[in-house]
């Protein structure tokens, strides 16, 4: 049996680099215009920038939910066997209530 041991310092340095690159896509990507003046091709243009634009976006949010899960997995990992019992009975009140 393996054994996976996550510093958690670490693991927060490389997930603010990542976050970091998100922001900047984002920043970067509010600046774009999908639209383009290139004479008879114009429409064609603008589909393929928006499209590249929407691609953009779609990789940037990608890249923010992995941080989210990696930063929650982390957390995760330091609960003690307390709270995971009750995180689990939190989830199965709410879940089965009804």
């Amino acid at each position: 049996m393996s054994t996976i041991k996550v510093e958690r310092d670490e693991m927060s340095a490389l997930l603010k680099k990542t976050e970091t690159a998100e922001g900047t896509l984002n920043t970067a990507l509010a600046g774009f215009s999908s639209s383009a003046d290139g004479g008879i091709a114009s429409d064609k243009i603008a589909l393929i920038v928006r499209i590249a634009l929407e691609s953009a976006q779609m990789a940037s949010n990608a890249a923010h939910g992995v941080c989210e899960v990696s930063r929650q997995a982390i957390e995760s990992q330091f609960l003690t066997e307390e709270e995971i019992m009750e995180s689990l009975d939190n989830f199965t009140d709410e879940a089965f209530a009804k």
